[in-house]
Parts: C-alpha cells; structure tokens; sequence
C-alpha cells in the first residue's frame, strides 16, 4: 500500500510536481483517475483542479500546499532551506512558475505544438510567437538564479526545482523550447541534471503508466 494517493487526471503537469516532491522525499504514491469536473472532483477541490492529495483521512489541494505537506508530513531529506529568506525563494519560484510560466511557456508553446495538434487543431502561431518572448525573459530569470547557486533556492534540489522542471521539460520537446533553452546554457544544464535524478525517471516512468 502507497504512503499517499494523489487523485488526479493522469496527464497533469501538476501531478508530475506532486509526484517529483513525492519522489525526492521518499514517500510512495498511487493515483486515483477523476473524471475532470464531475461531482466526485469537486468534492475533492472546489476548482476542479489536479492533483488532490490523499494521506489516510487527510486531503490537501493545491500544488503548493501538496509540497508543503510532504515535505513537513514525512522523514526524508528536507526540500526547503531551513532559513526565511531561503524559504521565500522557494515560495518565489513557485508563484512564478504558476503566474507566469504555466499560462505563457506551457500553454503558449507546449500545448499549442504538442496537444492542439493530437487533438486535430491547428496550432495559433501568434500565441506561440508572443509565447516565445515571454520564455525568453522567464529563463533570464531563472539564469540569474543558477548562477548564484546550483539549484533554484540554493545548493540542494528543493519544492523550487520541482515545480519547474516538468514545465520546461515539455516545452523541451518543442522546436521553440529547443531554440530557448540553447541559448540559455545553464538552464539547459540545470534541465538535464534534474532529469538525471532518480525522482524525475519515477515520476516520468508513473506518467507514463497512466496515460
């Protein structure tokens, strides 16, 4: 029996966070299928959002909130710098990833070249070209990061690291994202070192399993 259940649509950029934190702690995790929006989800969270986290008779929603909670619930090393301002690092990162990142990279570039096609529409370049210019600044900002230390929120892999990677990882598989992260050497670097770690295989390997 798994430690937590994450209930979730199984193709979830947000369940790939969850389960990135999950990995890195060292807690064991199944996921249970919702149908997105029906009465069940919104028992579940009032937004119809994924993933919800399940441990015993406790449910937590909310990405953020999902990290914090493993990361505090569970032994395992720690995924937060034990000081504040470490601490609003991580907070930062993952306020970005969330405002800016998600809705411009990885709706704007991701899901326009890799979803709308499988789903037989037509890619809206104008999206994808604005899209672009916004990455372009986003991954200054996470440049400017790496070169002060080796992760996002200091010298250890932190909730910070696992909120990006999944979003970047996708445009990845992109010709723009490809383009974007060429010229952005160290996010590059930072991009192949955290697919090189253990959690990101499991948490690739799960993915996979339940599409």
């Amino acid at each position: 029996m798994t430690e937590i259940v994450f209930h979730s649509q199984p193709v979830s950029v947000y369940l790939w966070i969850a389960s990135l934190v999950a990995a890195e702690k060292g807690v064991s995790w199944s996921v249970n299928p919702v149908e997105v929006g029906s009465a069940a989800h919104r028992a579940l969270h009032p937004f119809a959002k994924s993933p919800v986290l399940q441990h015993g008779e406790t449910y937590v929603y909310e990405t953020l909130a999902i990290a914090h909670y493993i990361d505090r619930a569970f032994d395992g090393p720690a995924l937060q710098p034990a000081d504040a301002f470490g601490q609003s690092h991580v907070l930062r990162w993952a306020s970005l990833v969330n405002a800016y990142i998600f809705p411009t990279a990885t709706n704007g570039i991701a899901k326009e070249r890799l979803l709308v096609p499988m789903q037989g529409g037509t890619p809206d370049e104008a999206r994808i070209a604005q899209a672009v210019k916004d990455a372009e600044m986003q991954l200054a900002v996470v440049t400017r990061d790496l070169e002060a230390h080796e992760f996002l929120a200091g010298d250890a892999v932190s909730i910070a690291d696992c909120f990006l990677a999944p979003h970047l990882h996708f445009i990845s598989m992109t010709p723009e994202g490809t383009a974007l992260l060429e010229a952005a050497p160290k996010v590059a670097a930072w991009l192949d070192a955290m697919r090189a770690r253990p959690s990101f295989a499991a948490a690739d390997q799960f993915a996979r399993r339940a599409a």
